[in-house]
């Protein structure tokens, strides 16, 4: 009991590393902040507005750019690309940029007819998330697209398949003779599918105790190891013939085990066998890269410490237990503050509506202590066909659990879910045989990065002034500087003057791109019409992301494994009703992106003209005010004769011009803008437009990506339902200022009206 409490009023004493004058506690906190101090990058989730679609629908999404290790909207970056990647093919149908306001993003994209049936990533990249290391990337969502939806019945059965991979995860990283240790397993099959087990634990070939996994594939035995002695383990269903060897027994050594995890605090046992002297240990809690508290004292044989969680934020916690010498010789990881969220209550003036009728909903968001928190949320109201139940990722599970380990989960939702009664204690096991070292702010892992994140895409691209004919002979500075003007082709006085550098190097930003209102943004040198320079620009970022991507590995969490039973169908869905148009092809006989462009071909073109002698070009009338212009496929004469000394005719065609050639010829660059905004459609019905006989037959009844809550947490939305009879869920997500990241579901019914 005296160890006890020394090691408790020494942990009392440490709250403040500041006013600590122990030189290797400073040393433990020092070293893990320096190694997390250029290693911070942001982390990008995607909210789509459903989970599947047809083709010839927006997908609508909003992005969250999030700080690493706080989760709040980051504002390093003002650029997000995006991509829609066919999964079969790894073919890219789509890539857009689009701005980054505030840490949010409000997007959406067109799903051509063209594109087949599949399952498609959403990839977003930005210069804070998408960086050279770490290998793995997580910032993606998956999307099915369908032609023409169909309820779904049930899922093809599952096959059975063999265990690949069995593993056994010693708490605190190993097993040590004579001290009674926590064994966890996880069993797997070739598709990194969870598998159900049993079996037996064996001594020297006596069956020591019988076990079974009690969460996907997952569970954990206890018993008290000998070195002296062989252990192996015989899985009994499913029946196989190998056995599992359970080697590295140390002779000596330290185990350090959870005892309890409580929203207040973390009790911990550590022991040594009776080969170890008395010795100074620290223990330490670190979480995302932040160390929070080191309690340290003597260990003679066992002591039992408490960590108090005052200050720490939700989420997955390393605790390492260091020697007097400052190395780690035991590892655990924790999941703390899973009650630690932002709570939204959604609240809708009615369980039922019929068509066409107004809905109110009223939003309110805390946190764990009810107290009202502003939160930036997310909103979805959908026909529930659309939803894709095994999808495993929200932004809770996205943030504190995949991006926050290496491998793949299967169904994290569970842990989140609190109507799984047994969540907390699986979700331990999921810390266990994850094993310590996947933790990506694991020292070792950190050390493994270099020494500043190396960003792959930019928010600023390179452009250069350079000499038409690529003459190589040096120019003073002072004529090489030269201004730019980066101008809207929509003419409405949005311009902005770039300078070069003495090199003749110029930079475009994030808000050159906002001035072409999502078409694009051209820029000019402010030159003499014939002069020797030219504006040299090339955007390779897509191409760079392409190449990269190649050589990240790509993690999603794997979904639940069941059947959807028929129950699950909804009975108020009518779809062959609903006859979709057959698309029709607008052509037009646009030659040009837009205007401006069809203006410098106009320009191109005025230099020719028909003298009073029907001359075209004549040398000797070129000034003349009765000359006209030259009319398209009508024959003049040419200064040009024939033997007779006639002059010879030609039919007259204006020059043809590409978009390229004229932009070349005028010296203008092009640069792609942001991908323009667009308006989510929202029909309000009265007492006149309820009786349109135009039919609605949006499966989609509202999408609003940036509702930000009062100081009281309250918000308030109101929309129409449509034609559809059926039943509608919403998805709400977010994050609050602090950080707090949460969820909700709800759902109604919509009817046909009664005449």
């Amino acid at each position: 009991m005296k160890k006890i409490l020394i090691l408790y009023f020494l942990l009392l004493s440490l709250f403040s590393f500041s006013q600590n004058n122990n030189p290797l506690i400073n040393l433990l906190t020092e070293d893990l902040q320096n190694l997390c101090k250029n290693n911070v990058s942001d982390i990008v989730y995607l909210q789509t507005s459903k989970g599947i679609y047809e083709t010839e629908e927006d997908l609508w999404f909003k992005g969250y750019l999030l700080d690493g290790q706080n989760f709040t909207p980051s504002e390093r970056s003002k650029i997000l690309f995006v991509q829609l990647i066919e999964d079969r093919t790894g073919k890219v149908f789509w890539e857009k940029k689009y701005e980054i306001e505030n840490g949010f993003v409000n997007g959406h994209l067109f799903l051509e007819s063209s594109l087949p049936e599949g399952t498609y990533t959403l990839a977003a990249y930005s210069s804070t998330s998408f960086t050279k290391t770490p290998k793995e990337f997580y910032d993606f969502k998956k999307i099915s697209v369908v032609k023409t939806i169909k309820p779904k019945t049930l899922d093809s059965p599952i096959e059975k398949d063999s265990i690949v991979q069995f593993v056994t995860f010693p708490e605190g990283g190993k097993l040590v003779s004579e001290i009674n240790s926590n064994l966890a397993f996880k069993a797997i099959n070739s598709k990194g599918l969870p598998v159900e087990v049993s079996g037996t634990l064996f001594e020297d070939n006596t069956p020591l105790l019988n076990f079974k996994s009690s969460h996907a594939g997952m569970g954990a035995l206890s018993f008290t190891p000998h070195e002296a002695k062989k252990y192996h383990i015989q899985l009994t269903e499913p029946k196989l013939d190998r056995i599992f060897s359970i080697d590295s027994i140390a002779s000596n050594g330290k185990v350090l085990s959870l005892i309890s995890n409580t929203k207040d605090t973390l009790v911990f046992k550590i022991v040594q066998n009776g080969a170890i002297k008395k010795e100074m240990v620290y223990l330490r809690l670190q979480l995302r890269g932040t160390a929070y508290y080191i309690v340290n004292g003597f260990l003679e044989k066992e002591s039992i410490v408490k960590i108090p969680l005052t200050d720490v934020p939700q989420g997955i916690a390393e605790v390492t237990l260091f020697n007097e010498k400052g190395l780690p010789i035991a590892e655990r990881l924790v999941y703390i503050k899973e009650e630690q969220k932002l709570f939204i209550k959604t609240d809708l003036d009615k369980n039922n509506y019929t068509t066409r009728e107004k809905v109110i909903l009223k939003i309110k968001s805390t946190d764990q202590n009810h107290q009202p928190v502003v939160a930036h949320l997310g909103l979805s109201i959908y026909d529930v066909i659309f939803q894709n139940k095994q999808d495993p990722k929200n932004i809770q599970t996205h943030y504190l659990l995949s991006t926050q380990l290496k491998g793949t989960i299967y169904n994290p939702t569970y842990y989140f879910n609190e109507q799984n009664k047994d969540r907390k204690k699986a979700l331990d096991l999921q810390m266990l045989t994850q094993g310590w070292r996947a933790y990506v702010w694991n020292e070792v892992n950190l050390q493994k990065l270099e020494s500043k994140l190396t960003p792959i895409v930019f928010d600023e691209q390179k452009g250069k002034i350079q000499l038409v004919n690529g003459n190589k002979k040096k120019t003073s500075s002072s004529d090489n500087k030269r201004v730019i003007m980066a101008f809207d082709w929509q003419e409405k006085n949005e311009t902005d003057l770039i300078m070069t550098d003495s090199t003749g190097a110029f930079t475009i930003n994030a808000n050159h791109l906002k001035i072409g209102e999502g078409d694009c943004t051209y820029l000019k040198l402010l030159a003499p019409a014939k002069t020797k320079y030219k504006i040299t620009y090339t955007d390779h970022s897509f191409e760079i992301i392409n190449d990269t991507r190649k050589t990240k590995n790509t993690i999603y969490p794997l979904p639940e494994i069941k059947k959807i039973k028929p129950k699950e169908i909804s009975s108020f869905i009518e779809r062959n009703s609903i006859n979709k148009l057959k698309e029709v092809l607008i052509t037009s006989k646009k030659k040009f992106r837009n205007k401006y462009i069809g203006k410098l071909d106009s320009i191109a073109k005025l230099g020719d003209y028909v003298c009073r002698y029907n001359f075209l070009n004549c040398s000797a009338h070129p000034f003349e005010p009765d000359n006209i212009k030259p009319m398209e496929g009508t024959t003049y004469l040419i200064e040009e004769f024939d033997a007779r000394g006639k002059p010879k005719t030609t039919m007259y065609h204006h020059d043809s011009y590409t978009e390229a050639q004229l932009l070349n010829k005028f010296n203008i660059a092009l640069i792609e803008g942001f991908y323009e905004k667009k308006v989510f459609y929202e029909p309000v019905y009265d007492n006149i437009t309820i009786n349109d006989p135009l039919p609605d037959y949006r499966n989609t009844l509202f999408w609003k990506p940036d509702i930000i809550t009062d100081e009281q947490g309250e918000a308030t939305v109101t929309f129409f339902c449509s034609d559809l009879n059926s039943l509608f869920i919403g998805n709400i997500e977010g994050v609050g200022g602090d950080g707090l990241l949460g969820t909700e579901n709800f759902q109604f019914k919509v009817n046909k009206m009664v005449n």
